[in-house]
């Protein structure tokens, strides 16, 4: 049907995914494949909508509308695309949609390093079709294509729910579709899902916004965010969680814009900035069972060595062994336990946004020495580093020479984009896609860890140009959300091949599959309220996407002066937290504020230490299942809509509830918090309270409600003034913690604890019961 006004529609040049062929199942069972047409497709200019070249009833458009505008249809050309199914895994569907002959069709799903095994279990896969619909049945899943239009709607028929289906069905006044099911123009491929009237969708790395996602549009691409509240994100995830009961996870280095209802209050749309799109969804009910299986593809981290979950000290910049050896004795005169201290870029003689390796002697003497100094007094050394070059290090010559410095497709040396350098000079990036170049810069780290150096930050990785040619022809459309995992990983491999031991690292950014090599921070907070806020909320939401170990800056790094009050109210939340280090641009030493903040200080990380043995068993069991240490409360009470949006607290674990404070007053303040189902015990004075309910209580400064679950045994450790530093607790006996009637004791009580030795545990007198 053609009418007279070509103008009212706007050409595109987008392609619309429409007709779904007949599928076939290979040899083995395992992968189907269909063949979709793809039309051209137009929006038009005085309305929202899109229509193809199919006839106007066939597209639902309501002919009759009085003030329907003219339309001219685009042709109806075919593209022809593919969609391939298989299932690596029960409980899990690959999708992968392209063009016909797409590179995409044919990867296994580890061309971009973040699926390492990637069909653990693969799932035959029986086919249907009549002549509306395509049906893919594997295990408890079934998968509906529709023909025409092409639709998909995924179906877990263990609890007899759709999950997941796109968007076809809406519509505007005029019947055209607002959120066609698979769009592609302009290099990008949109995927748009229908949002159910309850769904919250959750997830996609470290956003420092709300904690449930709907409403908010997010470009997931690694940046140098230069803060928590600027909208851009260090370590964005393109993986998301559903209350409908599904994890999704985008295969690609490609950016993603999500927009989570943003634009159309129903509408999840995808959109990659790829020619492809490769969708793993993950079924089930248990958010953390999803990530269990999400973690089986994508790998999981070691648990790091017992120290490092101890506490950590840091400044940009300490410029001397002197000033660091002098922190180091206050720590032990304040009787402060402290395990790593951490020295930011002044160890290097070019020193501005600049790794070289070459140490410098004037400000810091001999490494090891110094390394040696530092062990004295029972502490670590941390180093910083960053994975670009200047063209005044005394290396730049020769790693321009070689080949380890990434080019741009035009063949000239690349420099990094979006984060300023104090000099004017570009700086190089390390090409870790050679292989030669990663064992270059690897070997750099030797001679540190030879030394003793325990860590090294791995700083920044989020300035790789857009327009660049790897060696080892990754897309440039990929290459810069992978580079920050490329870094992380070749700087942690190091440190497991050179030491022996699991590695550690202290990562800005990243991206899917960097839960890989802990840890991570939660880069530049703001020195204020609305900073910590922020940080709490980047933690919860790169839990659900990157669950490991992750920790932030105790204090902030930058902004207004910070006050004693909000630095103790951060240190709180510190010692509560996965990993727990002090580091700003000024000092963040408890002694610097005064007398009552060391000492409130000094009693919250005794606290931290002597709840290491239960941080441990956490960690353990992070590790072994793929979860995050630090957890939303929707984590363990996913059917509980209020718990699952709350992201002023968490969980550490499953059996602490942690409440920090946000205020930077030293008055008493009234605090409000969620406690969901069961009862609940306050640590410190075993106030019991009750869930599902909002409690509200008076916190003065000293204070922050930490709460432990009914039913639950916490092993702590006695933790007095000789314990300087985690090393100190090995070979101490622990004591067991019982809350409520229903918490075990004896031998049930103890059974697989495990020792920060990997042994089993040893235990100090009788279970000690609390609240019951």
């Amino acid at each position: 049907m053609t009418h007279e006004t070509p103008s009212s529609s706007a050409s595109t040049g987008a392609v619309l995914l429409r007709r779904a062929r007949d599928a076939r199942v290979d040899a083995q069972g395992t992968t189907a494949t269909l063949a979709v047409d793809g039309l051209p497709g137009v929006q038009l200019g005085v309305m929202p909508g899109w229509l193809t070249g199919e006839p106007l009833e066939d597209q639902g458009v309501e002919t009759q509308m009085p003030n329907l505008p003219d339309i001219e249809l685009p042709p109806t050309d075919v593209t022809p695309f593919e969609l391939r199914v298989t299932a690596p895994r029960p409980d899990c569907l690959r999708l992968t949609v392209g063009p016909s002959g797409a590179s995409a069709l044919a990867d296994d799903g580890t061309s971009t390093g973040i699926v390492v095994h990637p069909a653990p279990a693969p799932q035959r896969i029986a086919l249907e079709q009549n002549e509306t619909h395509v049906v893919l049945t594997t295990g408890n899943l079934r998968l509906e294509v529709g023909r025409a239009p092409f639709t998909l709607r995924l179906v877990d028929e263990a609890g007899g729910a759709t999950i997941l289906r796109t968007a076809d069905r809406l519509r505007q006044v005029a019947g055209l579709l607002t959120a066609p099911s698979v769009v592609a123009t302009g290099g990008t491929t949109t995927l748009n899902l229908e949002l159910g009237s309850d769904e919250d969708v959750l997830g996609f790395g470290e956003q420092f916004g709300r904690l449930v996602k709907n409403g908010q549009l997010l470009r997931l691409r690694s940046e140098d965010a230069c803060g928590t509240g600027t909208g851009m994100a260090y370590k964005p995830v393109p993986v998301w969680h559903s209350s409908r009961g599904y994890t999704g996870f985008v295969n690609t280095g490609a950016v993603v814009n999500a927009d989570v209802g943003h634009s159309r209050p129903s509408v999840l749309s995808l959109g990659i900035e790829d020619g492809a799109i490769d969708l793993y969804v993950f079924a089930g009910p248990d958010p953390g069972a999803r990530l269990t299986n999400y973690t089986e593809l994508t790998g999981r981290a070691d648990v790091p060595p017992p120290w490092a979950f101890g506490y950590w000290m840091g400044r940009c910049r300490y410029h001397s062994s002197e000033e660091m050896l002098e922190v180091a004795q206050s720590t032990r005169r304040h009787q402060v336990p402290m395990d790593v201290l951490h020295l930011d870029p002044d160890w290097l003689v070019v020193d501005r946004l600049n790794t070289d390796f070459i140490w410098n002697t004037d400000r810091f003497g001999d490494r090891k020495q110094f390394v040696e100094d530092l062990a004295d007094l029972g502490l670590r050394l941390s180093v910083w580093e960053l994975p670009y070059l200047d063209p005044a290090s005394p290396l730049f010559d020769e790693a321009e020479r070689e080949g380890y410095l990434v080019r741009r497709t035009d063949g000239t040396l690349a420099g990094i984009v979006k984060t300023p350098t104090p000099d004017g000079r570009m700086r190089a990036l390390i090409d870790f896609t050679n292989p030669t170049a990663k064992r270059w810069w690897q070997e750099k780290h030797r001679a540190f860890l030879d030394d003793g150096v325990a860590v090294f930050k791995t700083d920044f990785g989020e300035a790789l140009p857009d327009d660049v040619a790897l060696y080892d022809g990754t897309p440039a459309n990929q290459a810069h959300n992978l580079y920050p995992l490329r870094y992380n990983a070749a700087v942690s491999d190091a440190i497991r091949e050179f030491t022996g031991r699991a590695p550690l690292v202290w990562g800005r950014s990243g991206w899917a599959g960097s839960h890989r090599y802990p840890g991570q921070w939660g880069g530049d907070a703001e020195s204020t309220v609305a900073g910590m806020q922020a940080t709490v909320r980047g933690g919860l939401s790169y839990a659900m996407s990157a669950p490991g170990f992750w920790s932030h800056d105790i204090g902030g790094f930058f902004g207004p002066e910070l006050t004693p009050a909000l630095y103790v109210r951060w240190t709180q939340l510190g010692a509560l937290s996965p990993l727990m280090r002090a580091h700003g641009l000024r000092p963040r030493e408890p002694w610097a504020f005064g007398e009552q903040a060391l000492d409130i200080a000094r009693e919250w990380v005794r606290l931290r230490y002597s709840l290491l043995p239960y941080l441990w068993q956490v960690a353990r069991e992070s590790a072994a299942n793929g979860w995050p240490v630090m957890r939303p409360l929707g984590f363990h009470h996913s059917d509980d809509r209020v718990a699952r949006s709350v992201d002023d607290s968490f969980l550490l674990g499953r059996d602490l509830l942690v409440v920090p404070v946000f205020d930077d007053g030293d008055a008493p303040v009234s605090r409000t918090f969620y406690v969901p189902e069961g009862e609940w015990f306050d640590l410190d004075d075993e106030t019991r309270y009750a869930g599902p309910a909002f409690h509200t209580v008076t916190v003065p400064l000293d204070r922050m409600p930490v709460l432990v679950r009914g039913g639950a045994t916490i092993p702590r450790v006695d933790v007095d003034e000789s314990v300087r530093s985690v090393d100190d607790l090995h070979g101490r006996p622990w004591t067991l913690h019982a809350y409520g009637a229903g918490a075990p004791d004896g031998a049930d009580a103890t059974d697989g604890l495990v020792g920060f030795d990997e042994q089993p545990a040893s235990f100090a007198g009788p279970v000690v019961r609390h609240g019951g």
